[in-house]
């Protein structure tokens, strides 16, 4: 059985609407609706607070259900996280340097100007991604 059946489950055992077990874990009706339809996994810190609430352990919550184990996984990776990030800090400072190298080089020539900045700004997007992402 898949968490969020699980979660669904033990919530009607405990004859609990969405609503208030949302209330019980400080998170939204919908959170709860989301987590038990699958769109979205519970973070590691609500998985504790439902393993303290419904009274059973990580394991039991977690079993059988990988595409959850991948999502903490994936989630508490903070090498990765911190590996893209330092890729598009280096890109953007590589590209900087570029930017000024084609200029100072090229000084008449706009295009080749205009097409490093384009490509700055694709990088520099990518970075506040990265960073939003990460918050």
């Amino acid at each position: 059985m898949d968490l969020g059946k699980k979660i669904m489950t033990m919530r009607n055992e405990k004859n609990l609407s969405q609503e208030q077990l949302a209330e019980k874990l400080n998170v939204t009706r919908q959170t709860i609706s989301n987590w038990e339809n699958g769109k979205f996994y519970p973070d590691i810190d609500s998985l504790v607070n439902l393993s303290k609430f419904f009274n059973v352990s990580l394991d039991v919550l977690l079993s059988y259900d990988d595409k959850v184990l991948d999502y903490l996984k994936d989630s508490t990776d903070i090498v990765k996280s911190n590996k893209n990030i330092l890729y598009a800090v280096l890109l953007n400072i590589l590209l900087i340097i570029a930017f000024i190298i084609v200029g100072i080089i090229f000084n008449e020539s706009a295009s080749i100007i205009i097409i490093i900045f384009t490509v700055s700004i694709i990088s520099f997007s990518f970075l506040f991604y990265q960073i939003i992402k990460k918050i």
